[in-house]
């Protein structure tokens, strides 16, 4: 039973904005093949077609989550409901996602003090599944991975399936964890479906001359029969990893990423983001250059423009391909149309003074980068922008506002997720869960 001090503490932690989820992806609206997904659910009683729900391990209460979908530049997001013995109080934190990969989404819900909501001992994991074949949505809590860890960045899910096509009711999947160890060695620990269970084992980077990552930005699913894997350090490089070898004898590979594209003192601040389209691995890196004399050392600065630059590397069995220079672009290049709505007493700012970062990249083919926007990044009541822009025409796109009470920053708030692409329209403008 929790203390009267700690059910205080919790919901305490909540942020107000947490409890208030936007009002777009409530209509069926068709969004797509992939969206822009909030990494951090909200609490609000709300039912859908997207809804699934599953009863508490432990008999003590139910969890419901609900899926709602918006077009770029949009952000989707999820809603968690609870009932029976369940309260807001038992969350230390907000639930987060870990993972999106088809039609499978991750979710982490930290249960227990707030004090330790970092503690992935006291998170419980669930899979959200939008459906197969027709099929409701279902939602279901995973073992307890204990005592090996499932940590955030460093954590992604593979599907694989008897059939040729994947997402099926009979798909299973592999939850994939690369965490550093001592040196050059990791430990990887392996969550499969089909046992319900997680094992662990060290292996090498016996690469030479590869430098063993400081951290793991992000991961990325390259798939195939090998179930091969990529966890990114965005500074550094990729290491790839089989993680479905048939004689369970895993082995790691290193793949550094390009250079900065401009070396120059101005450009102080750089944010990047990696994503897998049509069989390429794309790697974007966005600049901010400031007016000289402001510094990023005492949180205040004076943008006078930012400038994206995008590689792309095929993918090939060897993995051995360079990455090349697709383009450079400069905000100066953009024309600027935009008609921002601002608190009053707020200038109008321009392409070049708003305060920009995480690039995101269209899971499409279609040149379009999604950039986060603040007048100020230090801001965190008013709301921010999602740009999208067209990197071959040099236009923007589409503008929608973000709340960004959420957000530190200009951190990663939200990722790019194709599970729209498993969510169908119907004419009543009801979206059910099909396999399309």
């Amino acid at each position: 039973m929790e203390s009267e001090d700690q059910e205080g503490a919790n919901e305490e932690a909540i942020l107000p904005a947490s409890m208030c989820p936007p009002a777009h992806g409530q209509d069926g609206d068709s969004c797509g093949s992939f969206v822009l997904l909030d990494y951090t659910a909200y609490f609000a009683d709300r039912s859908y077609a997207t809804t699934a729900s599953c009863k508490m391990r432990d008999g003590k209460g139910f969890i419901h989550v609900t899926f709602y979908a918006a077009a770029p530049p949009l952000v989707s997001y999820f809603c968690v409901h609870f009932t029976g013995g369940l309260k807001l109080s038992h969350f230390a934190t907000e639930p987060e996602i870990v993972d999106s990969e088809g039609g499978i989404v991750l979710l982490r819900a930290p249960l227990g003090d707030q004090y330790h909501s970092l503690d992935h001992d006291i998170s419980e994991y669930f899979i959200y599944h939008v459906g197969a074949m027709g099929e409701d949505p279902s939602l279901t809590q995973l073992p307890h991975p204990r005592p090996y860890e499932l940590l955030d960045h460093q954590t992604s899910i593979m599907r694989h399936c008897a059939n040729d096509y994947h997402d099926c009711s009979h798909c299973k999947y592999t939850i994939a964890s690369l965490i550093p160890h001592m040196g050059k060695s990791y430990h990887l620990v392996l969550f499969r479906s089909d046992a319900m269970a997680c094992s662990r084992q060290t292996i090498l980077l016996a690469v030479k001359n590869a430098r063993p990552h400081a951290s793991t930005s992000m991961t990325i699913t390259i798939g195939g029969k090998r179930g091969t894997m990529g966890w990114v350090d965005l500074w550094r490089g990729i290491l790839f990893c089989d993680v479905l070898t048939a004689d369970g004898q895993h082995t790691l590979r290193f793949v550094p990423l390009p250079p900065p594209h401009v070396e120059d003192k101005v450009f102080d601040r750089i944010s990047r983001d990696i994503a897998v389209v049509n069989g390429v691995i794309k790697y974007i890196g966005l600049q901010v250059r400031v007016v000289p004399g402001s510094s990023f050392g005492c949180g205040a600065y004076t943008l006078d423009g930012w400038s994206p630059a995008q590689w792309s590397m095929q993918i090939t069995d060897t993995l051995s391909k360079k990455f090349k220079l697709d383009y450079v672009l400069d905000a100066s290049d953009i024309p600027d149309t935009l008609k921002l709505k601002v608190d009053a007493g707020t200038a109008q700012p321009t392409l070049k003074t708003l305060h920009i970062g995480q690039p995101i990249l269209s899971l499409q083919d279609d040149d379009i980068v999604y950039l986060l926007a603040k007048v100020d990044h230090r801001d965190e009541d008013c709301n921010g922008w999602v740009l999208a822009v067209d990197t071959k025409s040099k236009k923007i796109r589409g503008v929608s506002e973000f709340g960004v009470q959420r957000t530190l920053g200009l951190s990663l708030v939200y990722i790019a997720s194709r599970i729209s692409e498993y969510l169908k329209v119907t004419p009543g403008n009801h979206i059910i869960a099909s396999y399309s």
